[in-house]
């Protein structure tokens, strides 16, 4: 299953991030480029909630301004797990 999230605000994804249990999600920016977030390790934001981190390996991270995140893309199957 999955959701998409426009008209995003950083409520919206601090609540994604906060989510119990964490489901992976994709911030989508302009142009259509993803960024995965695969656990909520990987996910850091500012105070005042403008910017957000997404770690990469490593020490690597992309900074994003959150004003300009297009959409979240919640993709529930992707924290399934095989039996």
């Amino acid at each position: 299953m999955r959701a998409i999230f426009h008209g995003l605000t950083a409520t919206q994804l601090k609540k994604m991030w906060h989510a119990s249990p964490f489901v992976p999600f994709k911030i989508i920016l302009p142009g259509g480029k993803a960024i995965p977030v695969p656990h909520s390790d990987f996910l850091t934001v500012s105070p005042s909630g403008r910017i957000a981190h997404v770690w990469k390996n490593g020490d690597d991270y992309m900074a994003i301004d959150v004003f300009l995140i297009t959409a979240l893309e919640h993709d529930r199957s992707a924290g399934k797990r095989s039996k």
